[in-house]
């Protein structure tokens, strides 16, 4: 029961990527032009995103 409830909490603090990331998260990803499914963007060497082409619209399951 401990390892079943340490599991959910690390799951719910996962679905929390938007703070160190552009966006997107494991239950709610972005997507590059492609389609092909992004989990994490890496910065540059500066500290940035620049460039930054992975989003939701990119999805084939994101609807507006």
């Amino acid at each position: 029961m401990k390892y079943a409830a340490l599991a959910v909490i690390a799951l719910g603090l996962s679905a929390c990527g938007d703070r160190w990331e552009p966006g997107g998260s494991i239950l709610d990803p972005l997507c590059m032009p492609d389609g092909s499914v992004v989990l994490t963007e890496y910065k540059k060497k500066d500290g940035t995103f620049d460039e930054t082409t992975a989003k939701k619209e990119n999805c084939p399951w994101y609807k507006k």
